[in-house]
């Protein structure tokens, strides 16, 4: 039995239009709201401080030597990288080592020998770093981020200190090479931003705060105000909650979108895609924001789209005698689809995405649905969260026996 139009009210598409367009309209001031930071952006800032730029890697070795030789190459005139070593087990270490040997005086390599008690692995590998930064100012970035422009440092300082912001996070551009990127990394993207919005963010008299650890600037001083990594070390959307605090404690937030400065491959695998964004969405998001997500997916697309698929595709299949008439319940349906689709060319488009891909949108909520109800089971206490070879039940990390036994036995 087709689920059709014809089994609700014609009203019910035409509410939801209405509800569409106080979507739209708030999407769209907020994506003219933009601000975008490029490579040969003005430098307003006579003086540029020393900075210190932390990246961690575990086990990252096909992406690390771009990451690192792409900072170590940048234009600013006083800086040092540290990168650390987070106890990886390939061949990580060997190419850090390299790289140190080449860029010597500007690059030094921390190794971590073990995962104390208390600390999540990203946070102590950060804060270990942090032993050894010398800057006034701190840029924080990720693996598989790669700067694409030798100004990216340059003119990220420069901007922050000239709006007057004690912490500065640039949203990426993405790398989307297999489906499952393109089919995931537009939409959910595009989820993290809705919940925050950089107009929000910006605004100091709003609460909402939001850093990506991709690219998070920060001076000594906000560092300090927040505790340091210590303060988060237990914190899965370490990058979030750390903007949260800062925000609570006076600190000023700014949030560009990158054009031409760096760019990331957020997961190269299905598996890493699906642990990687039910990470994110658990770490960040609370129960009833991923709710209110999941209902609101369903409510404004999914179902409508459903019912007018299953409308076309049953009245195709039906007698013509039988057929359904169409009536205004089917053309709110198509208005629905329609503000979808618009809202799905603004995201994919903002993102970097052909608009083709656009039309994969379905698809896309259905798997975002997905990782949405899996960090909900997360935060139930229902389902384990699997990141980089650690398993996280409840906020804490969780110890297989035979890796238990192994330390015991090996130490």
């Amino acid at each position: 039995m087709w689920l059709t139009s014809s089994t609700f009210s014609p009203l019910l598409p035409w509410c939801l239009v209405a509800l569409w367009i106080i979507q739209l309209s708030l999407v769209l001031a907020g994506f003219r709201h933009r601000k975008f930071l490029k490579a040969n952006s003005s430098l307003k800032s006579a003086r540029l401080p020393r900075l210190s730029v932390l990246v961690a890697a575990r086990n990252e070795e096909d992406c690390i030597e771009k990451c690192v030789r792409s900072l170590c190459l940048q234009n600013y005139p006083d800086f040092e990288v540290i990168a650390i070593n987070d106890r990886s087990t390939d061949a990580t270490g060997q190419i850090l080592d390299r790289l140190e040997r080449e860029f010597a005086g500007r690059l030094r390599v921390i190794r971590v020998p073990s995962l104390p008690e208390g600390w999540f692995g990203k946070t102590h590998a950060m804060h270990l770093g942090m032993q050894f930064a010398q800057g006034e100012w701190f840029c924080f970035t990720d693996a598989d981020c790669e700067q694409t422009s030798d100004q990216t440092l340059t003119v990220a300082v420069s901007e922050a200190i000239d709006q007057g912001a004690d912490m500065l996070t640039l949203t990426p551009q993405f790398t989307m090479t297999s489906i499952w990127e393109k089919l995931t990394v537009p939409v959910c993207s595009w989820l993290m931003m809705v919940w925050f919005q950089p107009g929000r963010v910006n605004n100091p008299a709003v609460a909402t705060a939001y850093a990506n650890g991709a690219f998070m600037l920060m001076n000594r001083v906000c560092f300090d105000r927040v505790g340091g990594w210590a303060s988060v070390r237990t914190q899965i959307g370490e990058d979030v909650a750390i903007a949260r605090i800062a925000k609570s404690n006076g600190c000023r937030l700014l949030v560009m979108q990158s054009d031409g400065l760096f760019q990331t491959r957020m997961y190269d695998s299905i598996r890493a895609s699906w642990n990687g964004w039910s990470r994110i969405f658990y770490g960040t998001l609370s129960p009833t924001v991923i709710a209110v997500s999941i209902a609101r997916l369903l409510l404004l697309s999914m179902i409508p789209t459903w019912i007018l698929a299953s409308s076309l595709i049953g009245n195709f299949l039906q007698p013509p005698d039988t057929q359904v008439v169409w009536n205004a319940g089917l053309t709110g349906l198509c208005v629905i689809v329609a503000f979808q689709q618009i809202q799905a060319a603004i995201a994919f488009r903002a993102t970097g995405s052909r608009l083709l891909w656009s039309l994969t949108i379905p698809i896309g909520h259905v798997i975002m649905v997905a990782m949405l109800f899996r960090a909900m089971l997360n935060h139930a206490g229902l389902a384990r969260l699997q990141w980089r070879g650690t398993v996280f039940h409840r906020g804490q990390i969780v110890r297989p026996a035979f890796a238990m036994w192994t330390e015991k036995n090996l130490s």
